[in-house]
């Protein structure tokens, strides 16, 4: 019969006890509260015994203190040992209690608690207050009962866990409440604070001492808190001078230790978000390294630990073969790092099972210390990377690269005939063919990367289609179809063909290859595992060692038991590999077999259809298994029977295992992982290093916010922006800003041309009634440069801080009522231009009027200002003609030329009444894009094209420095507001009406006015400042239908055509601008060639034949109609395409020593014209203060109008006084001084007079006084200086 002892007690609480069952931590505080009770002299403490039988209780013995003291200092430490769990069975009762008398009470275990609790006398004796946890937890002097609630004022006696601590809380409180701290002192066992706002700090003061030698906390000893109610915080827009780096990391400390890779710009927006202010790149950059050191340990430490843990990685795992490449500091033992190569033993044992191929590649280091990680990886039976070796190197170059490959050679593998594939870089090919080193043929074998040959044909000849023909032809298996594709190559661009046979064809065609690469086409085994390490670069060099380490095993181990499984089940061959061979197999049972040789093993194989018709089948093939060949050449180049070999096997009953590769099994796959990773050791176990002490190379050491890290113009990945080279962002990063572009508008013909009601009349029912009501809109220069500067030839976008970006064929037809829908605007270049102007307009140009098919605007301006009243039909028309070709030259087709347009628009004029058959919005689009693309050169200077379309574009969509509309003085009879500004009419004027320069207004608080300041609030844009959609629903309604009739055409993925012109309308690039989802786009192709062509030296040329293949697009526009998926939520800042996008745009045109201070907006911007107003006031009332006012209001007055005066100047708002002022005195009287109010000349001044100027002019430059106020009623007040040069003007009139 067994039996359980329990050990309880009677816990004192509220006149009444409760039983406590001695068996955890807990109710050993509650037997200490007990103890340390005043009121409790002595207590019981029982033993519960669990029995079949019934036990008789014996009386209860009162324990004194000091023993109840001791006892539960002795179970205390019996629990810390883990050897009580508050249960006794058995024997372990009289070990446990054998010192114990024997007459303790033994309460049987089971009884009926509900008669008992109602039996009680009273309620109240069944009360059971709940336990005090301080009372609970005051056993443990060490710590703290007060403590700090975060964001809260401070009180004497709170305690903090350290220094850094309190520091912590201290820099919290003030950050958050807009105030400023100093250290006053600080020692190892004191910190003080004090007020840190200039020049008037308040009485908030704070000291933290420590009183316990023996404890790192800190108790607050002094506090004069909070501040003073005058004490506010200076206005700081962007950063804050007590968020040091330290604290930050602190701060972010969980975000970085969730995810290395953590992006410096998540700092920033972390910081924005929780404290409203947005510290430097640096600053966050330095604040994410210094918390990766604290997670991982110090950066330059790490260098120091790394051969320690080289070391007992070496004695865990014998047969890990490590090297080192370093440079002896002098005659010391300190060596500088420059290298180390290491391959775990299980790799190098585990590649004599794989295929003999090896991947090798490079990335960088994106820690603290620059530095790239070079890898090999193999391939094993399943067609999976195996990681082979590894080494961090100072960059890849030849001498890093030749020893890394020798390393490779010397301690991996000596297998001869491996193939190793790679990108062309210049180290890699120059150790693969250096005489001696084992690599070079026909020890191994070379090949080229597909993927980063074809990059290169791209980036060389800049051609989409050129690349992808490259591409289709090296990837053929069989000689016939390779030569067909290089000989399409050839007639595409014969410069590509050369400069990728000068490569080698052996290097990267698949039929050429003999065999060597099985099939692998890329480096992205080494790319991908590259990837698996992308957030392990973020570490110092040690911590990414091990993550390497565990990583590798982690690797290993998943591997290996998947293999193991598959081999208990009897799988021949590993499951990827077994699903290429069934597919074979199904695809041989189609084919047809005549044997010519069967002892030979020579066969001929009739490819047939299969069932899933995915080959025009009748293809002869001849399979030869005795050398294990066959012509559609895939059996040699994978090394496992094709579907032709399949075929000849079935028929002639042979096992076709035989043919498959022994690298390809199971056994081979288990193999490949059998060998076992053992754990670390722990370091206070490794043995004694007696190697010289590493150092990191203080070269590579990236700086403190340094100019490589605080700004990453972009892009970092270089496959979509291909033209960076040449894009005026390259040039104006590199300081060559040539500045702000000359834009040719042609505006200024509109100036005293008459346009006829008749005129109007008659184009108002066609789009260009549309462009004739919008015309006089002035363009912000500065803003259109600054977005050109943004504008992407190669994705025909702009690229800003929120996305990709355009205008699209939407905005042309709401904005300017042009119509998507019609023909190609298009013809032929070839014409008697004169003979036909004189046909449709009536009048014939003089020689210097019309040269070649450029018409002088002027002409047209002079000859056809007003219609005669009389004018008959056929003169109307001839007018209309005119005034559209104006209406081309100066705001639809505006060309570079200064004063021409191209007469080649005028044969599409002849019928009046056919003008609306055109796409003209299709067209104008088509010029816009062809003028921005020319124009982001940098060697561009001005700009040509409908820029009304991008200025009144960028005022839709983008807040920054908008201008605001003024509401209608009597607004249309409807329903709501009218938004669409004074002069807009309803469902008449397209939407860009309402956005006439003379019904515009700047917001108040705006200071943007220059290139630099719009250039500075496009590289730190906000989401908020651009608007993804503008154009609701709702709006429609108060727009002609005109206007929006062609939406169907809005999303076509098309080329867009006008005579010379073709680009490319992608809107599948911008899918937030329609509202859907913007998912990662396809890669874009815009063809570069396009963007050189024009009419220069094409005068005969018939454009509509000329880019015939372009109109057919156009015309089956329709099927490539693109659709997303609606959405219509704010895109975070990790979405996956901001992640993407971040790596390939160009996200600052500026440096910051280059860009101007961009004024705060919103609420500092209101504040900021409320302090301006403060400033007027008080410089008003002490001008009219009168003697008997007491100095002090005056002293008041001047302090608060100075520190007004500061605070505007500190954030950018100095401006906003000049309004409030006149020019300066001493100009004025210099002006008095040389001509009198009647036009007399004043007399010359005695040198008196001249030496009192000359002391007030001194005076003025001192005080900075020299400005005099406006009253209320707008006239300057009268001052002292006033009164001085009024005497001096007395004087000089006597």
């Amino acid at each position: 019969m067994s039996s359980q002892l329990n050990v309880k007690m009677k816990f004192p609480s509220s006149g009444c006890f409760k039983v406590v069952p001695l068996n955890c931590e807990g109710s050993f505080k509650a037997l200490w509260a007990s103890v340390r009770h005043s009121n409790a002299p002595s207590m019981d403490i029982f033993v519960e015994v669990s029995t079949s039988q019934i036990v008789t209780p014996t009386p209860t013995i009162p324990l004194r203190l000091d023993d109840v003291a001791q006892f539960v200092s002795l179970q205390a430490n019996d629990i810390n040992e883990g050897e009580f769990d508050g249960n006794l069975e058995g024997d372990e009762f009289d070990e446990e209690f054998a010192t114990l008398d024997e007459n303790l009470i033994v309460i049987e275990e089971d009884g009926d608690d509900d008669l008992v609790f109602a039996s009680a006398p009273i309620v109240e004796f069944n009360k059971v207050d709940p336990l005090d946890e301080d009372e609970l937890n005051s056993w443990k002097t060490w710590e703290s009962m007060v403590r700090y609630e975060k964001g809260k004022e401070f009180a004497v006696g709170q305690v903090f866990t350290n220094k850094a601590s309190i520091s912590d809380e201290v820099t919290f409180y003030s950050v958050q409440a807009n105030q400023f701290f100093k250290v006053a002192e600080s020692k190892p066992d004191t910190v003080t604070y004090k007020c840190g706002r200039s020049p008037s700090p308040c009485n908030w003061r704070l000291r933290a001492t420590r009183k316990d030698p023996y404890s790192q906390a800190f108790t607050i000893v002094t506090y004069k808190g909070p501040h003073d109610s005058s004490c506010v915080g200076d206005m700081v827009p962007r950063d804050h001078f007590n968020l040091k780096r330290a604290f930050i990391s602190h701060l972010i400390r969980n975000y970085v230790e969730g995810d290395w890779g953590y992006k410096v710009m998540s700092v920033v927006e972390v910081i924005l978000d929780k404290f409203g202010y947005k510290i430097s790149y640096a600053k966050a950059w330095n604040a994410k390294q210094r918390a990766i050191g604290d997670i991982f340990g110090d950066w330059d430490a790490s260098y120091e630990m790394l051969p320690r843990f080289m070391q007992g990685l070496k004695e865990s795992n014998p047969g890990t073969v490590v090297q080192w490449s370093t440079t002896p500091i002098g005659n010391s033992n300190v060596h500088t790092f420059k290298r180390v190569f290491w391959a775990f033993k299980p790799c190098i044992e585990g590649f004599e099972h794989c295929r003999p191929v090896l991947t090798i590649d490079g990335t960088h280091l994106y820690g603290k210390f620059k530095g790239t990680i070079l890898t090999a990886m193999s391939i094993d039976a399943n067609n999976q990377i195996f990681p082979v070796a590894f080494a961090i190197v100072e960059s890849e170059n030849n001498e890093s690269w030749s020893w890394f490959m020798a390393c490779i050679r010397l301690f991996v593998t000596k297998r001869s005939g491996l193939c190793v594939i790679s990108d062309r870089h210049a180290g890699i090919m120059n150790a693969m063919s250096e005489v001696g080193s084992g690599w070079e043929e026909p020890h191994a074998f070379h090949r080229i990367c597909i993927r980063h040959l074809a990059s290169n044909v791209n980036t060389r000849y800049r051609n989409v289609k050129v690349k992808n023909m490259f591409g289709s032809t090296a990837m053929q298996f069989q000689e016939k179809k390779f030569d067909i594709g290089f000989a399409r190559l050839g007639e595409m661009d014969r410069d590509a063909q050369h400069y990728v046979a000068d490569v080698g064809i052996e290097k990267w065609s698949i039929c050429h290859d003999g065999g060597h690469r099985y099939g692998i086409l890329t480096t992205n085994l080494a790319e991908a595992f590259n990837n698996v390490l992308k957030g392990a670069r973020f570490l110092p060099i040690t911590a990414l060692v091990q993550c390497i380490f565990f990583r590798v095993n982690a690797y290993f181990v998943e591997r290996r038991e998947e293999a193991r499984k598959r081999l208990l089940q009897g799988q021949h061959y590993s499951s990827k590999i077994t699903h290429l061979l069934e597919e074979n197999c199904k695809k041989g049972a189609y084919h047809k077999v005549v044997s010519f040789d069967h002892v030979g093993g020579l066969y001929q194989v009739t490819t047939r259809r299969g069932s899933r018709n995915v080959s025009r089948g009748s293809h002869l093939h001849t399979v030869d298994l005795s050398k294990r060949t066959c012509t559609c050449n895939k059996f040699q180049t994978y090394k496992y029977p094709c579907s032709h070999v399949y075929a000849v096997c079935k028929k002639m009953k042979l096992n076709a295992s035989q043919f498959v590769e022994i690298s390809y099994t199971t056994g081979e796959h288990l193999a490949s992982y059998a060998s076992k990773f053992h754990p670390l050791k722990d370091e206070a176990y490794w043995g004694h290093y007696n190697g010289p002490r590493i150092v990191c190379d203080e070269g590579k050491r990236r700086g403190k916010g340094s100019m490589e890290y605080r700004l990453q113009p972009g892009p970092i990945n270089p496959e979509v922006l291909t033209q960076q080279e040449t894009h005026r962002s390259k040039a104006i990063w590199d300081g060559d800003d040539k500045g702000s572009l000359k834009c040719r508008s042609h505006l200024a013909m509109h100036k005293g041309f008459l346009v006829s009601d008749r005129v109007v009349d008659f184009i108002g029912e066609s789009q260009f009634y549309f462009i004739h009501r919008v015309v006089g809109l002035k363009f912000n220069v500065d803003f259109i440069t600054a977005l050109v500067e943004r504008w992407r030839p190669e994705t025909h976008t702009f690229h800003l801080t929120v996305g990709e970006a355009t205008v699209t064929l939407q905005d042309v037809q709401v904005l300017l009522g042009l119509r998507i829908r019609g023909d190609v605007v298009t013809g032929s270049s070839t014409c008697n231009w004169r003979a036909l102007i004189y046909e449709l307009l009536g009048q014939t140009p003089g020689e210097e009027d019309l040269k070649g098919a450029s018409l002088r605007i002027g002409w047209l301006t002079e000859n056809f200002s007003g219609l005669p009243e009389q004018a008959n039909e056929q003169v109307l028309h001839q007018y209309v003609r005119a005034y559209l070709l104006i209406l081309m030259a100066t705001v639809m087709f505006p060309d570079k030329s200064g004063n021409d347009i191209q007469v080649v628009y005028l044969p599409l004029l002849r019928d009046l009444d056919a003008i609306d058959d055109f796409s003209w919005g299709s067209a104008v689009l088509a010029t816009l894009y062809r003028n921005l693309c020319r124009s982001s050169n940098m060697k561009a200077r001005d700009i040509g094209g409908p820029l009304i379309l991008l200025q009144l574009w960028a005022w839709e969509r983008i807040t920054i420095a908008r201008p605001i509309v003024t509401g209608p003085e009597n607004p249309p009879l409807i329903q709501g507001p009218y938004p669409l500004g004074s002069q807009h009419q309803l469902r008449v004027d397209s939407l860009g009406r309402r956005w006439l320069s003379v019904h515009r207004r700047r917001p108040q608080g705006t200071t943007i006015t220059t290139l630099l300041g719009y250039r500075d609030a496009l590289d730190n844009m906000r989401p908020d400042q651009f608007v993804w959609q503008p154009y609701p629903q709702a709006i429609f309604s108060f727009l002609p239908e005109a206007c929006y009739n062609d939406s169907g055409e809005w999303c076509v993925v098309s080329p867009m055509i006008c005579f010379d012109i073709v680009e490319w309308h992608l809107p599948n690039r911008v899918a937030r601008q329609f509202g859907w989802k913007q998912n990662i786009p396809e890669p874009a192709d815009t063809e570069p060639k396009l963007h050189k062509m024009d009419k220069r030296g094409a005068h005969s040329r018939n454009w509509a034949e000329y880019h015939s293949a372009y109109l057919a697009m156009w015309f089956r526009r329709y099927q490539f109609r693109f659709l997303g998926v609606e959405d219509n939520s704010d895109m975070g800042y990790n979405d996956p395409y901001m992640v993407w996008y971040r790596d390939r745009t160009r996200r600052f045109i500026s440096p910051t020593f280059q860009q101007a201070y961009q004024a705060p907006l919103g609420a500092t911007a209101y504040l900021a014209h409320g302090f301006a107003e403060v400033h007027r006031t008080c410089n008003t009332e002490i001008q009219a203060m009168p003697q008997e006012v007491p100095p002090h209001y005056r002293n008041i007055m001047s302090n608060i109008r100075d520190n007004t005066s500061q605070s505007l100047e500190h954030v950018g708002y100095s401006h906003l006084l000049q309004q409030f002022h006149q020019p300066t005195q001493e100009t004025q009287v210099e002006e008095q001084h040389e001509e009198r109010g009647d036009g007399s000349t004043m007399q010359e001044s005695t040198a008196e007079d001249d030496e009192t100027l000359q002391v007030f002019r001194r005076r003025s430059r001192r005080t900075n006084t020299s400005m005099s106020p406006i009253n209320e009623q707008g006239t300057p007040e009268p001052s002292k200086a006033k009164k001085i040069w009024s005497r001096l003007r007395g004087k000089k009139k006597t």
